[in-house]
Protein backbone atom coordinates (compact mmCIF):
# COMPACT_ATOMS: atom_id res chain seq x y z
CA UNK A 1 0.00 0.00 0.00
CA UNK A 2 1.34 3.42 -0.90
CA UNK A 3 2.22 5.66 2.02
CA UNK A 4 1.71 9.39 2.13
CA UNK A 5 4.36 11.04 -0.04
CA UNK A 6 5.06 7.84 -2.00
CA UNK A 7 6.29 8.35 -5.58
CA UNK A 8 3.12 6.58 -6.78
CA UNK A 9 0.80 9.08 -5.07
CA UNK A 10 -1.05 11.71 -7.04
CA UNK A 11 -3.10 14.42 -5.47
CA UNK A 12 -6.48 14.93 -7.06
CA UNK A 13 -9.92 16.29 -6.37
CA UNK A 14 -12.86 13.92 -6.63
CA UNK A 15 -16.57 14.48 -6.44
CA UNK A 16 -17.90 11.34 -4.77
CA UNK A 17 -21.35 10.00 -4.08
CA UNK A 18 -21.17 9.87 -0.28
CA UNK A 19 -23.77 7.12 0.00
CA UNK A 20 -21.70 4.93 -2.33
CA UNK A 21 -18.53 5.84 -0.44
CA UNK A 22 -20.08 4.81 2.89
CA UNK A 23 -21.37 1.55 1.40
CA UNK A 24 -17.92 0.81 -0.04
CA UNK A 25 -16.30 1.59 3.31
CA UNK A 26 -18.65 -0.85 5.00
CA UNK A 27 -18.03 -3.59 2.41
CA UNK A 28 -14.27 -3.08 2.34
CA UNK A 29 -13.85 -2.46 6.05
CA UNK A 30 -12.06 0.85 5.49
CA UNK A 31 -12.30 4.11 7.46
CA UNK A 32 -10.93 6.90 5.30
CA UNK A 33 -11.84 8.03 1.80
CA UNK A 34 -8.26 7.55 0.65
CA UNK A 35 -8.10 4.03 2.05
CA UNK A 36 -11.47 3.18 0.50
CA UNK A 37 -10.58 4.47 -2.96
CA UNK A 38 -7.19 2.72 -2.94
CA UNK A 39 -8.69 -0.58 -1.71
CA UNK A 40 -11.45 -0.36 -4.33
CA UNK A 41 -8.89 0.24 -7.09
CA UNK A 42 -6.84 -2.75 -5.94
CA UNK A 43 -9.99 -4.89 -5.85
CA UNK A 44 -10.97 -3.86 -9.39
CA UNK A 45 -7.49 -4.74 -10.63
CA UNK A 46 -7.53 -8.06 -8.74
CA UNK A 47 -10.86 -9.00 -10.27
CA UNK A 48 -9.62 -8.07 -13.75
CA UNK A 49 -6.64 -10.38 -13.22
CA UNK A 50 -8.95 -13.19 -12.14
CA UNK A 51 -11.10 -12.69 -15.25
CA UNK A 52 -7.99 -12.89 -17.44
CA UNK A 53 -6.83 -16.05 -15.69
CA UNK A 54 -10.28 -17.62 -16.03
CA UNK A 55 -10.34 -16.81 -19.75
CA UNK A 56 -6.91 -18.40 -20.13
CA UNK A 57 -8.11 -21.55 -18.36
CA UNK A 58 -11.23 -21.70 -20.55
CA UNK A 59 -9.02 -21.54 -23.65
CA UNK A 60 -6.87 -24.36 -22.28
CA UNK A 61 -3.84 -22.10 -22.03
CA UNK A 62 -2.62 -23.45 -18.70
CA UNK A 63 -2.46 -27.12 -19.66
CA UNK A 64 -4.84 -28.05 -16.86
CA UNK A 65 -5.86 -31.68 -16.98
CA UNK A 66 -9.53 -32.62 -16.86
CA UNK A 67 -10.43 -35.37 -14.36
CA UNK A 68 -11.68 -37.65 -17.14
CA UNK A 69 -8.22 -37.51 -18.76
CA UNK A 70 -6.36 -38.75 -15.67
CA UNK A 71 -6.72 -42.54 -16.27
CA UNK A 72 -5.14 -42.18 -19.71
CA UNK A 73 -2.33 -40.04 -18.35
CA UNK A 74 -1.65 -42.50 -15.52
CA UNK A 75 -1.50 -45.50 -17.87
CA UNK A 76 1.97 -46.99 -18.10
CA UNK A 77 3.45 -46.34 -21.51
CA UNK A 78 5.72 -48.83 -23.13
Amino acid sequence: MAKRGDANDQRTTLVLDLDQLRRAQHVLGTRTTRETVNRALREVNRQAGLRCAAALVRRGGLGIVEPEDLPELRRVRT
